[in-house]
């Protein structure tokens, strides 16, 4: 893949330590979905741009890269997709040296790639990332969050980035508005359909799926929808509320669980995930009528109804 090998290239250096850090994440594999985005979006306006759309989107993968590394690093995480996190392996100074030099690296390419408003938009894009994640980190261990709370803290930390990624292709290639804007709409909605499935995966799934251990949300003493909603709707809230704030969670994951499949908490959350994934739906029908625009549908659905 051209992604790929741009992803390589880019992260070759004459530094064996520099290479052999920051590639170590990219060896771990991923979903690739930003730059799978980033490409589709390109294909409704000028798909034969072929090197401006790979530029960007290893870039939108960089930018993600360099975000998972620092959230390892201030979550303490120790394995990734069932590897060592860079920091658990090189140390949290490592972790974040490793996350700069590939946002670095990213905005070289958006610099080589881009033009005046992708440059504008991605930057804005990791300001409000990094200021949700500040705003979060404000709250853990609090579980006093709101719907309305949590939903912009997942746009913040994920949705507007996916947006971001969707509509980069199209908006470097000088893409008319009515194709950038409703690709920003659609990569919003998947966003948030994307985290609210995951937060759900980090009850569910195992280990072995997931990377990673379950749970991880509650140990880490972060709200997500199927806790907001069980805090708001069970009748085991006050037990809930105590395991929560007592700091027992982490040797409660499994009564935890429990009391959120009484409540219907987990059925709650997956379908919020496809309300926003209809609304993607509904934003692709805005676009012409091409085979990328269903793929971005096919994609939806599997991103809905995924297990890992």
């Amino acid at each position: 893949m051209a992604v790929e090998s741009s992803l390589r290239a880019t992260l070759q250096t004459d530094i064996p330590l520099v290479t052999e850090v920051t590639q170590h994440p990219l060896r771990a594999g991923g979903k690739r979905l930003r730059p799978a985005l980033a490409l589709f979006g390109g294909r409704f306006h000028n798909p034969d741009d072929k090197d401006r759309l790979v530029g960007l989107a290893a870039a939108a993968e960089l930018i993600h890269m360099a975000t998972l590394i620092h959230d390892d690093m201030v979550d303490r995480s120790a394995t990734r997709r069932g590897r060592d996190t860079v920091n658990a392996r090189w140390g949290d100074r490592m972790a974040v040296l490793a996350g700069d030099y590939l946002f670095g690296c990213a905005f070289t390419l958006v610099a080589t790639w881009g033009n005046g408003p992708v440059i504008n938009s991605l930057s804005r894009c990791v300001m409000e990332m990094a200021k949700g994640e500040m705003v979060q980190f404000g709250r853990v261990r609090r579980f006093k969050e709101t719907e309305a709370d949590y939903l912009d803290w997942i746009e913040k930390k994920t949705a507007l980035f996916i947006a971001e990624s969707s509509q980069i292709g199209a908006l470097g290639t000088g893409a008319p508005e009515g194709i950038v804007n409703p690709l920003w709409r659609f990569g919003r909605n998947l966003g948030l359909c994307f985290q609210i499935v995951d937060d759900v995966l980090d009850l569910t799934a195992s280990p072995d799926s997931l990377g990673k251990p379950a749970g991880c949300d509650i140990r880490n003493g972060v709200t997500t929808l199927p806790i907001i909603h069980a805090l708001r709707e069970s009748g085991e809230r006050d037990r809930l509320r105590t395991i929560l704030q007592n700091g027992q969670a982490e040797d409660s994951v499994a009564e935890i669980l429990t009391i959120l499949e009484r409540a219907g908490s987990l059925e709650y959350a997956t379908a919020r995930a496809a309300d926003f994934a209809a609304a993607a739906h509904r934003e692709l029908g805005r676009l012409p009528d091409v085979p990328t625009r269903q793929s971005l549908a096919d994609m939806t659905e599997h991103l809905l109804h995924r297990k890992h």
